[in-house]
């Protein structure tokens, strides 16, 4: 009996520890299940702050448009200070792109490998002005010139007579504020060549040299600017280079300018893109070569005529060795810029035809706002 009797405990023990594995087990297994159904939004975290992690490392460069066609376009002298900048104290950037960068427009700027200005001024900590005291004196703070951003803009050139507005200082905080605001950049103070002359952009697995000189008030060294050049086409696809030069207000480029133009297309520029004028100046084939002499004033306050209140945007087209242009004439009131359309673009763009120096074949392009070289 007594043997019966303890045979009946460790029966009792192995079912309780039986039913206690088995609960343990039920419970492990809808636990492993829940986590398991749980486990997608878990990965989707780091995946998540990735995602945005590459959103803004894809805004500090230059967005592919396909594998192989590279897509620029440039615009002439903006600038975002003085009576500009008292418009966009009150009223905000986008009053100055609302007619102009809207979703119904032919022009998609976000459709550009490269979009591209001549900043006519510096861009200072807080948009702080610095000795020395100029009778033209424009600097912007950087939060103003990171809004470019939602333009497409990504590219400026700097060589111009306003780099140095503020002095050194403002120099050094340009391209310190550019670095961090994830623009890329090229070009020294008026009539300096050097290591800020120049550097290399890649869209669309090539390397585009971009080089910048300034000659308004002092003489460019032609030997250095040449030598800037050829070391770029021992490294590069393509090179294209930012003049600021000329007469201003003139709509006739002239033999300085053209001197230069063809010397730096000699040494093995592919397009030259001039600005300073503050008015549309023609265009000129040189060796298969295009040369842009002004493409006038983009944005900027000079409201006393006409003509300082139009210009052009070129959009370049790279496919292979294959390069095509597109002309589009802008107009502004008050800095407020926007596209020319129908008669008012034609009209324009047969004054440009008589601005230019190009052969028959050149001029009817120019008219249809499409050139290919």
């Amino acid at each position: 009996m007594e043997l019966y009797n303890k045979l009946i405990k460790i029966l009792s023990l192995i079912a309780v520890a039986a039913t206690v594995f088995f609960v343990s087990f039920a419970f492990y297994t809808e636990s492993t299940n829940i986590m398991s159904r749980q486990s997608p939004l878990r990965e989707t975290l780091p995946e998540q702050k990735t995602e945005a992690e590459k959103t803004l490392r894809e805004q500090n460069t230059l967005p592919k448009i396909t594998d192989k066609l590279i897509q620029i376009l440039f615009f002439g002298d903006m600038m975002l200070d003085r009576h500009v900048g008292e418009k966009i104290d009150k009223h905000g950037l986008e009053y100055i792109f609302e007619n102009f960068a809207t979703s119904s427009s032919e022009i998609v700027l976000n459709d550009y490998n490269i979009v591209s200005c001549n900043l006519e001024g510096t861009i200072t900590n807080n948009g702080a002005y610095y000795n020395p005291v100029m009778s033209y004196d424009f600097a912007f703070a950087p939060e103003l010139i990171l809004q470019l951003k939602d333009y497409g803009f990504n590219f400026f050139n700097l060589a111009n007579n306003h780099f140095s507005d503020q002095g050194e200082r403002g120099i050094i905080e340009t391209r310190k504020n550019l670095d961090k605001l994830g623009f890329n950049y090229t070009g020294c103070r008026d009539g300096k060549v050097g290591e800020c002359s120049s550097t290399v952009v890649e869209a669309a697995d090539k390397k585009i040299g971009m080089a910048g000189f300034s000659m308004v008030y002092s003489k460019l060294n032609m030997a250095e600017a040449e030598k800037v050049i050829n070391n770029l086409a021992s490294t590069t696809d393509l090179i294209i280079v930012n003049m600021h030069w000329g007469n201003e207000y003139d709509h006739q480029f002239n033999k300085v300018q053209q001197n230069t133009a063809r010397s730096l297309i000699d040494a093995g520029a592919d397009i030259i893109i001039g600005h300073h004028p503050h008015v549309v100046q023609g265009i000129e084939e040189y060796k298969s070569k295009l040369i842009f002499y002004s493409l006038g004033n983009f944005v900027f306050d000079q409201y006393f005529s006409a003509n300082t209140q139009k210009g052009l945007a070129v959009g370049v087209s790279v496919d292979g060795e294959q390069i095509e242009f597109f002309l589009y004439p802008l107009k502004s009131k008050l800095s407020q810029v926007e596209w020319m359309i129908s008669e008012e673009k034609e009209e324009f763009l047969q004054k440009l035809v008589e601005w230019s120096e190009v052969e028959e074949e050149i001029r009817e392009q120019i008219q249809q706002g499409n050139l290919s070289s």
